[in-house]
């Protein structure tokens, strides 16, 4: 059995803390082969947006090696580390994305699918390294990675090792660490460093499978919804908080740290930031000193609050008329796909239309009404209808386009190339691009954030032919346009993902906490 230590959670912090089996491995011997049972079952879940969520892109068994091997991801690290370490992975089920929470019967199909694979070969292995997202919420479990892990583990029983890989943005409870013999998150936002992620809960597994290591797992939440827009770790001020974080496990000898800025759109008790450490030892004392410090920045990290969409064109605008050279970025991030928006939101794209600036593209909007019509049409053909703002009242209300020309179309299948998912396979789905005035629109048959520029490219659009480019996102975005970019600017009109947490009506979250209730205390 695990030995637990966990510390009584309060409405202010909670913290959980387990060391891994301590019976001598099998693998001692290394020639011996050894086998271990990977795979991905990822979700960000968001409790405000309407509409049934589920996993999309399920791909099963060696599919997992001809996607990953050799890419970027959480499964492509724990693919390089066993190979480095001559052990044989057993591929179950590989599947994410995100959007409203999760329905019971997709969260049934999809667990059941790698519980099946668990059980028909749960002779051949003897640990497993899952990737989970952490801010995962069904309509059947709040806490939808201890979920997974809880049905895991009747199959398997108590004691076989299994590690996770998680998202940056995972709430993180006690729960999972007790389920768990150790919780990897990605440290960098955007997430580029989701291999590493891998790399190390797969590492760590084989080092305790051999007898190289005995491992606990910390965790201390703390009372906090970031605001995602602050969360950028590669500018001030979150750089400094990620390399404190880094330099402190590098100067105690962790096997890891990690802050984890929370999701504060999954209404569950355990929202928030959190720090996780795994440790051989300390692994407590270790989180709890990281987490006092990281707390004392919480000001800094606050964020002004951005404009709404009629400051912000003016803002970008203004920049055009700066010395440089480029286009200017408008990110509407209160309709985000990548965490739970819906994708059709017209807040920004209104604005845009009736200002009609000159070179202007606006990538995307999810509309698969108007993408398939595009279609039917055909290029040079015009469309007339109600674009976007069909999902629900708070995102904006629908364009009404007149003889839109439908000046390309595309099937939607791309590759990417954001550092971020490089090599990955990608469908919009029907796609097209319609041209109003001087503004040329992308609408998708699916929503999806925009990473990079291939929604535009695979339209013929190069946007560095563009003045202002108008897209959806926070931050992922940025591992591609900033280096390209004259400049950036944020709106955050009304809608799901919108980064004014007081405007959501939370049923489940503890109370007092920062910065909803500014006058929040936090002690371990």
């Amino acid at each position: 059995m695990f030995q637990t230590k966990v510390a009584k959670p309060s409405h202010r912090t909670a913290r959980s803390e387990m060391k891994a089996p301590t019976a001598k491995p099998v693998y001692h011997n290394q020639e011996v082969c050894m086998k271990i049972l990977f795979g991905m079952l990822v979700h960000e879940s968001n409790s405000f947006a309407s509409g049934a969520g589920d996993f999309r892109g399920i791909s099963v068994g060696e599919e997992l090696f001809s996607i990953y091997r050799n890419k970027v991801g959480y499964l492509a690290g724990m693919i390089k580390a066993a190979e480095e370490c001559d052990v044989e992975l057993i591929p179950s089920i590989a599947a994410g994305s995100a959007g409203p929470r999760v329905t019971k019967e997709a969260v049934e199909y999809a667990v059941g699918e790698l519980v099946t694979i668990a059980e028909k070969r749960k002779d051949e292995y003897t640990g497993i390294c899952l990737a989970l997202h952490g801010a995962g919420v069904a309509e059947n479990a709040d806490d939808l990675e201890a979920y997974i892990l809880e049905k895991v583990r009747e199959v398997v029983g108590p004691d076989m090792p299994i590690t996770v890989s998680l998202d940056l943005h995972g709430n993180i409870s006690p729960e999972l660490a007790k389920l768990s013999n150790g919780l990897f998150g990605c440290k960098q936002y955007p997430h580029v460093d989701e291999a590493e992620a891998g790399y190390l809960a797969m590492k760590t597994l084989i080092r305790i499978l051999r007898g190289e290591a005995i491992s606990q797992t910390a965790v201390i939440q703390l009372p906090w919804l970031v605001d995602a827009r602050m969360g950028n770790t590669f500018v001030e001020p979150m750089k400094s908080v990620t390399d404190y974080v880094a330099d402190y496990a590098a100067r105690h000898g962790l096997i890891d740290a990690a802050f984890f800025h929370g999701y504060g759109y999954s209404d569950v008790p355990f929202v928030g930031a959190s720090v996780v450490v795994v440790a051989e030892k300390g692994a407590h004392e270790a989180a709890a000193e990281i987490a006092k410090h990281i707390w004392e920045k919480r000001e800094q990290l606050k964020g002004p609050a951005a404009p709404m969409p009629d400051v912000a064109v003016d803002h970008a605008l203004a920049a055009l008329e700066k010395p440089g050279t480029g286009y200017v970025v408008i990110v509407e991030v209160s309709d985000n796909p990548g965490a739970g928006g819906p994708g059709t939101g017209t807040h920004l794209l209104h604005e845009v239309l009736s200002r009609n600036p000159k070179k202007a593209i606006f990538g995307f909007i999810c509309d698969p009404e108007i993408a398939l019509f595009a279609h039917k049409m055909g290029v040079g053909g015009e469309v007339s209808g109600l674009l976007g703002g069909k999902t629900d009242k708070v995102h904006g209300t629908p364009i009404e386009l007149r003889n839109a020309r439908v000046c390309a179309l595309s099937d939607g299948n791309a590759t990417y190339v954001s550092p971020m998912m490089e090599g990955l396979p990608v469908c919009y789905g029907k796609t097209a691009r319609l041209r109003i005035g001087n503004v040329d629109i992308i609408v998708t048959e699916h929503a999806n954030a925009a990473y990079d520029d291939r929604p535009f490219l695979i339209t013929g659009a190069d946007i560095t032919q563009y003045e202002i480019v108008c897209i959806k996102g926070t931050n992922h975005f940025r591992a591609f346009f900033d280096p390209r970019a004259k400049a950036v600017v944020a709106t955050d009109p009304p809608g799901v993902t919108s980064k004014n947490f007081a405007s959501f009506n939370y049923q489940k979250i503890r109370r007092p906490i920062y910065p909803i209730d500014l006058d929040t205390t936090f002690s371990v």
